[in-house]
């Protein structure tokens, strides 16, 4: 039998290893509890719960550390981390960079390509040529596919009419604001109508759903090109697809983790919400489902876009963007004892001004929990390999410690 003590230190070496890890190893253990207990302010280690398991909780999250935003990664830096022949040097430096600043808006055009997967980060200038023309050939092959068919073929074809039309109507209401879609017959409405429905004959299963030509709107904005837009807009799609698919498996999952992952952060808040009825999140359901799109400026989604695609701190970093969300709003909703309907409204017709959600390092120590155990704010640690809960790891594989700070005009993510 595994004791407690030795379940939780070996859990802890994993997740906060370094140069001593292997001293630490050598000493008893329980001088190794008492180490932690002073290394992780709030951590309370119960040795005799039960056999094969303890209980950490959680008591003090400390302050909040103040976190500044560097500049964005501009033409100079960006060229200093390619080579002669043109491949990117320093790649997981530069994603780190983009992740604490962003892009320059006149970098964003060449930069997307490379965060969103269309040209290889290891790519010559050569072989993005190559792949460029190849894929601009692609591009026209498909988009005469559709062109080309008759009024006579579209009368027997009913999802063929259906696509077109769901997409006509999108695209006369996304983003008409914007000056690159605003005003009637706007050259930019015609390429937004034509990836679309290239995209159709790109993704047959899927088509066209509504709320697609939100994804697409910011990355045409960008490369101002159909085929450069096209296949950035495939990569996005590789990502979202699930979000749209008829059985949303995707958005199922994605609002399970976020309330797994909001029950971890804050249980008094995620039992309030369940007591008002608003326990399965579903107002979370659009931020979601096309990314923050229609809360954030437009300005505000080109940057958190390109944070996001640098898949750092983890894959699931849009759901620690909910929390903090939520996070800001939550004293108001608590305190004024909303109910379903109040908290509708707050969470999607008054989006937040100001979020603020530190995840400290509790969080890191869910990451690789084998199970989640909601009361008095506890979270049950079971033994290695024994019940670990996928969804749990898959949330949390990030760094330790992270910040989200968010304002209408500017959003501010750093890793601490």
């Amino acid at each position: 039998m595994i004791t407690n003590a030795v379940v939780v230190t070996n859990y802890l070496f994993d997740a906060l290893r370094g140069p001593d890890a292997e001293l630490l190893q050598q000493r008893p253990v329980g001088e190794v509890a008492d180490l932690l207990n002073e290394a992780i302010p709030g951590l309370d280690i119960n040795q005799q719960e039960e056999p094969g398991f303890e209980v950490i909780t959680r008591i003090d999250l400390g302050v909040r550390p103040t976190v500044r935003r560097r500049e964005p990664v501009g033409a100079e830096e960006w060229n200093t981390n390619m080579d002669p022949e043109g491949r990117m040097r320093n790649i997981s430096h530069l994603k780190q960079t983009i992740f604490k600043g962003g892009l320059c808006h006149v970098l964003r055009k060449e930069g997307w390509k490379f965060l969103l997967g269309y040209f290889p980060w290891e790519s010559t200038q050569e072989e993005r040529s190559r792949l460029t023309r190849r894929k601009t050939d692609e591009y026209f092959r498909m988009k005469l596919q559709w062109k080309s068919v008759s009024e006579e073929q579209e009368k027997h074809n009913s999802m063929f009419r259906d696509h077109r039309s769901l997409i006509e109507k999108d695209v006369n209401r996304t983003d008409r604001t914007n000056t690159f879609y605003e005003g009637p017959d706007n050259p930019g409405l015609i390429l937004l109508h034509d990836v679309l429905m290239t995209y159709c004959m790109y993704d047959f299963d899927l088509g066209y759903v509504q709320g697609i030509s939100d994804l697409l709107s910011p990355i045409l904005y960008v490369m101002e090109n159909e085929v450069d837009a096209f296949w950035c807009f495939v990569s996005f799609m590789d990502q979202m697809h699930q979000n749209f698919e008829e059985q949303m498996q995707g958005m199922k999952t994605q609002l399970i983790q976020l309330s797994t992952l909001l029950r971890l952060l804050d249980l008094s808040f995620w039992n309030y919400l369940g007591a008002q009825d608003s326990g399965h999140l579903y107002f979370c359901f659009r931020w979601l489902l096309i990314r923050f799109k229609r809360e954030l400026s437009f300005p505000d989604v080109l940057r958190l876009w390109e944070v996001m695609w640098t898949g750092l701190p983890c894959q699931n970093f849009h759901l620690l963007v909910c929390c903090a969300i939520l996070d800001s709003e939550k004293h108001q909703i608590m305190e004024e004892q909303y109910g379903f309907n109040e908290i509708l409204k707050v969470c999607v017709l008054t989006f937040g001004v100001y979020v603020c959600v530190h995840l400290y390092l509790s969080l890191c120590v869910c990451a690789r929990l084998s199970g989640v155990e909601g009361e008095r704010g506890k979270v049950r640690v079971g033994e290695k390999g024994r019940g670990r809960d996928s969804t749990t790891e898959t949330l949390m594989s990030g760094p330790l410690c992270l910040l989200v700070v968010f304002n209408h005009s500017l959003l501010k993510v750093s890793s601490i």
